[in-house]
């Protein structure tokens, strides 16, 4: 979610012009948002009411991840603030939020205080020791950096992996060279280069030749996926310049070597249009439940949500999930089962304080989700981002957030399993938490160990186990990408990601 822009940028009655850099001004853009009529959606998913986490993160919180930080098999929390200040940095922050596994939080010591302008914020395991790492991009300092969560249970100091980076943002992680190490990907806005870095496991990485550079159009986000089946790791990059979104195919696989090279897709995504669209969260997720990923785009000026089917160089098809008339600044997307019947869903917040703050719109088999939303919470915090996965263990999945006009985090808990309103038969099961990185657990009707196998998109058989009701299974040998589960005894398969 960049907000360092490099050239003039105007909008309607928005302008804002600082000394070095055309900043896009977050506070500035949501004092212009326009009025719409509220929508009367159905409220069919128990959620109980909101639970605060932290009500003094710092000003302006801003970028949000969830994942087991400090190695218990619970899922912790990370927020990092993002205070313009009237373009003269301030005191950010990078807190966490440890888990006891029962969705009771605790506000733990930060993990920095000196990043400024944290523009982009994730977690993955970069050492393969005591828990997940916290990975963060400065747009004021222009560097990449990590921090090594350590054996006292908390994070070490940062280190940069990149310090000549011009403008940096989105940040995520993945196997892009498949040697089972975590990698990381950016954008370096004002140079308009999508970077990545290979990492040898241990905590250096190398900075590899750039997934793409050179357009002069921006490069504003970076998403990593394997969109064409081939279990290598592809990038979605979209532009400020002209709005557009394309796809980079990693040619790992196709080359049979064992080095990664960029080839973009013959035809775009989306062409944008930089009169009426800013692309505030671009993101990929199965949505119409096919077992094809997809690539979904919130626009915050026009409303619109999009998801794209997209042909490897052919056709981009682009079919609507809300507008303005529901959401008129939306925020965030997030594609997770949120009612447990199988489905992927589709959640959206608000970045304004006018509309519904959190919807979801329910997922169908091999077709596009409801257009009818369902409402989850409703509240003026603004929400720029938010997280979706057991944070109390029960196997539904419930929502954390942060409110940027308030500067709280804060959660809630999904009722459907306490509440015993799930809509499957009992005699199917529960896989949590999807997406996962280390672990998934299999809940059902069962009292003795049943057989699984794990396969990946082209029915290959990658793994086979038998799990008890509850019990962990290790899937971090895996690769990321999308899987299926099939139960050996039972007409039944599920699909999770792997991250």
């Amino acid at each position: 979610m960049h907000k360092n822009i490099d050239k003039k940028y105007i909008v309607g009655v928005f302008v804002y012009i600082s000394t070095n850099k055309l900043t896009l001004m977050k506070t500035t853009l949501l004092s212009f948002i326009c009025i719409t009529f509220f929508s009367i959606l159905s409220f069919a998913q128990p959620f109980a009411a909101v639970q605060t986490i932290d009500s003094n993160t710092g000003t302006d919180p801003y970028e949000f991840a969830s994942g087991d930080l400090d190695g218990d098999g619970d899922i912790d929390l990370v927020m990092a603030t993002y205070d313009f200040n009237g373009g003269t940095p301030a005191q950010d922050y990078i807190k966490w939020y440890k888990n006891d596994g029962s969705g009771n939080f605790t506000v733990e010591t930060e993990i920095s205080t000196t990043l400024q302008y944290i523009d982009g914020l994730t977690v993955a395991d970069i050492d393969g020791q005591y828990g997940l790492d916290v990975i963060a991009t400065s747009g004021n300092q222009d560097k990449l950096v990590y921090f090594l969560s350590n054996a006292a249970g908390g994070f070490d100091t940062e280190v940069v992996v990149d310090a000549a980076l011009i403008g940096p943002g989105e940040v995520t992680t993945g196997d892009i060279n498949l040697d089972g190490h975590t990698d990381i990907a950016t954008i370096s806005f004002s140079n308009s280069r999508t970077q990545w870095y290979s990492g040898d496991g241990t905590g250096n990485f190398t900075a590899e030749a750039d997934i793409e550079n050179g357009t002069g159009n921006f490069s504003l986000y970076v998403s990593l996926a394997d969109l064409d089946g081939d279990t290598d790791l592809d990038a979605v990059v979209t532009y400020y310049g002209d709005q557009s979104i394309e796809i980079f195919y990693n040619q790992y696989i196709e080359s049979g070597s064992t080095s990664v090279s960029w080839i973009k897709d013959t035809v775009t995504v989306d062409s944008g249009s930089t009169a009426t669209n800013f692309l505030f969260n671009v993101t990929t997720g199965d949505v119409n439940n096919d077992g094809n990923l997809n690539i979904i785009a919130v626009d915050n000026f026009s409303g619109d949500v999009t998801w794209y089917d997209k042909v490897k160089n052919g056709t981009s098809t682009a079919n609507a999930i809300s507008d303005d008339s529901i959401i008129d600044r939306p925020a965030a997307a997030v594609i997770a089962d949120i009612n447990n019947d199988g489905e992927n869903d589709v959640l959206l917040t608000d970045g304004g304080s006018i509309d519904d703050a959190i919807i979801w719109f329910q997922g169908a088999n091999n077709a596009s989700p409801s257009a009818t939303p369902q409402l989850i919470a409703d509240n003026n915090f603004q929400m720029y981002d938010f997280a979706v996965d057991d944070y109390d263990g029960d196997g539904d999945k419930d929502i954390a957030s942060i409110g940027f006009s308030n500067d709280t985090v804060f959660w809630y808990e999904n009722e459907l399993i306490t509440l015993g309103v799930s809509e499957f038969d009992p005699q199917e099961f529960i896989i949590y938490p999807n997406p996962a990185q280390t672990h998934i657990s299999i809940k059902g009707d069962f009292n003795e160990a049943i057989s699984i196998s794990v396969l990946n998109t082209l029915g290959q058989q990658v793994m086979s186990s038998k799990v008890m009701n509850n019990q962990r299974l290790d899937i971090s040998k895996l690769e990321t990408g999308l899987y299926i589960i099939k139960f050996d005894n039972y007409n039944t398969t599920y699909k999770f990601v792997k991250e």
